[in-house]
């Protein structure tokens, strides 16, 4: 290997370890942003990994306006990984790092290995750039395609021969862009300019067309879903009222992609001019008519079509590893270039790592959160994984409604940490309420559920946190500490009948439905039995057959009270909590029993009690003795 090569390879690695370290940076320090959300939900993190039909339906009906190739190859990576948001996110950063690979391999077949490394090192540092590193969203598999296609393009297009491999893949990656966005058909703009201006000096120019064409043939099958979500999208008012006009777009623009440095339009501009003079690299003129033509295209769209507003300069970037080729030439073209290149990188990457370090505050990150004022789930998550016991409900503070409001899919922020993550029920009491309101909910809010672990921050209790605690120690007993960290505290509670560490006594009946913990409980003062059961059952229609009887019998077996039978859709599940009295029973021995049976053909179902090792359709669930 030659010395020059070795050490464009040294510094290619640098730039990949720095592009690592920028993107794992906080990347799993921040809460989840609502379309990562739907993302998410988009790949089945609420089932199982979908396949590609399972996504396709669910985009056609909860994300119309968006295309499915991100959110397959999410539920894939799933699939191996796991749905933590750590390596969800973890895979966007993974695809940027192929993107900051790839953008020096395409520099470096056009022009020199010198601009591809410093091309490669201001996309690793551009702020626009890094702030999807960090999401489970589809633009930095965007970015890495485009630059894949446009690698081949120039490659078609320029080389003496093509393969049949250099086809194939030139259209894959063609139809592969139309698939993860569709805003990828500007790319298509900046490159088609390049193709008929150059009309005369470009090889294979009609069959590229051809090939390009028969890319758009392969996302036909999906324009028609794409196209509903589209024309809804395009009428919202809100939308069209907040798009910024061509004059404020350009403005803005021109601001973001040299990290809110602006200065630095000075020098790309004298360099550009004095490289269009010189026209020492025609390719470089040609990049310059891709950049440009995706920018004025996507600003001309939005004025007949106004969607874009300060949120969405996201679509803007596909452009940004054009812009980087770019930039890297022009700051070679002085002869002295090093009194330009250092200054420059310098003020470049100061930019870059400021937008870095204001993460979801910088005004351009597009991340529109409804989270704002809900606790740290993803801290709760992280802090309780493994520390739990199965049939816990989680209970907690928000000062916001939106932690466990129901989204698309049916499903909220707090159903993804606490029922994805720890596989847990929750529920939260809302501060920003009154606090009669709020200790009102309370008894709604714990349904009646045997265990609880409360969860806060004893930095910033909530004014009503102390009838919170007792109302709680009125009914349950406080068990042991699950966390106990400055900002993050996690009590256990249990029902004050039982002991903290007791084993649940689960019954398996024959039909698939299971009870997942049962007790009962005698309170001779109130001549009353508690009889507690916890339901699941294997298919819902399961709700409508089958009916649940809780009697006591007498030493002979004699059924001597009994209550109403329910059905199982009458608010049994989850936990099913009855009172029996025993007011005006003889003295004696009694034992209280549940019974499983068919509604309509009465019959009952035979279960087994896995605590108790006993079996048989009547099971019992205490005993208790009534004295003279």
């Amino acid at each position: 290997m030659k010395a020059s090569d070795q050490r464009y390879l040294l510094l290619m690695v640098a730039v990949l370890l720095g592009g690592y370290a920028l993107g794992a940076h906080r990347l799993n320090a921040d809460i989840l942003w609502l379309d990562e959300l739907y993302s998410l939900s988009n790949m089945g993190v609420f089932a199982t990994p979908y396949d590609l039909s399972e996504v396709v339906d669910s985009l056609t009906e909860h994300s119309p306006n968006h295309v499915p190739l991100y959110f397959f190859l999410g539920a894939r990576w799933a699939g191996l990984v796991g749905w933590s948001q750590l390596s969800m996110r973890f895979l966007s950063l993974l695809i940027g790092l192929l993107l900051i690979a790839w953008t020096y391999r395409f520099a470096a077949d056009l022009l020199d290995r010198r601009t591809a490394a410093t091309a490669a090192l201001l996309l690793t540092t551009s702020g626009f750039v890094l702030m999807y590193f960090h999401e489970i969203r589809m633009y930095s598999l965007l970015l890495l395609l485009t630059v894949i296609h446009a690698w081949f393009y120039w490659r078609m297009t320029s080389a003496k021969s093509a393969r049949r491999w250099h086809w194939l893949s030139f259209v894959l990656t063609a139809a592969a862009l139309l698939y993860a966005h569709v805003f990828s058909l500007f790319v298509f703009v900046g490159l088609g300019l390049r193709h008929l201006l150059y009309f005369s000096r470009i090889k294979r120019w009609f069959q590229v067309c051809a090939a390009w064409s028969l890319s758009a043939l392969a996302f036909l099958p999906y324009l028609p879903h794409y196209l509903r979500g589209a024309l809804a999208e395009r009428t919202i008012p809100a939308l069209q009222d907040s798009a910024l006009s061509a004059p404020q777009l350009a403005r803005e623009l021109g601001n973001i992609i040299v990290n809110g440095i602006e200065v630095l339009w000075l020098p790309i501009a004298l360099l550009t001019f004095l490289a269009i003079l010189k026209r020492r690299h025609p390719a470089i003129t040609q990049i310059l008519i891709v950049w440009s033509g995706i920018i004025l295209s996507l600003i001309l769209f939005n004025e007949f079509f106004p969607l874009i507003d300060r949120l969405r300069f996201r679509f803007f970037l596909a452009s940004m590893p054009f812009f980087a080729i770019l930039c890297a030439h022009l700051l070679f073209t002085p002869r002295r270039s090093k009194f330009i290149l250092l200054p420059f990188l310098l003020l470049w990457i100061a930019g870059g790592l400021h937008i870095h370090g204001l993460g979801d505050s910088w005004a351009y990150s597009g991340r529109t959160s409804i989270f704002a004022d809900i606790p740290p789930l993803h801290r709760h998550a992280e802090a309780l994984q493994s520390k739990t016991r199965e049939l816990d409900k989680a209970l907690g503070f928000s000062q916001a409604k939106w932690v466990d409001w129901k989204l698309r899919h049916g499903k909220s922020i707090a159903d993804y940490y606490y029922g994805v993550m720890l596989n847990r029920d929750h529920a939260f009491v809302i501060t920003d309420e009154s606090a009669s309101h709020s200790l009102k909910d309370l008894d709604n809010l714990i349904d009646e559920h045997p265990y609880l672990v409360l969860v806060y921050n004893p930095e910033e209790k909530p004014l009503i946190f102390g009838e919170v605690i007792a109302a709680l120690e009125a009914e349950y007993t406080a068990c042991n500490l699950l966390v106990k960290k400055n900002d993050l505290i996690a009590q256990r509670f249990v029902f004050n009948t039982l002991a903290c560490d007791r084993d649940y006594e689960p019954i398996q009946y024959q039909n698939g439905i299971r009870i997942i913990d049962k007790f009962a409980d005698f309170d001779s003062d109130r001549q009353t039995v508690r009889v507690v059961t916890g339901w699941e059952v294997a298919d819902k229609r399961q709700l409508e057959e089958f009916n649940v009887s809780i009697q006591i019998l007498s030493n002979d077996g004699q059924n001597v009270r009994q209550i109403g039978d329910e059905h199982l859709y009458n608010n049994v599940l989850k936990w099913y909590v009855v009172e029996v009295s025993t007011d005006g029973l003889l003295p004696g021995d009694y034992r209280a029993v549940i019974i499983l049976y068919d509604r309509y053909s009465k019959t009952k179902v035979t279960g087994a009690d896995l605590a108790a090792g006993t079996s048989g359709d009547i099971l019992p669930l205490t005993t208790f003795t009534i004295s003279s």
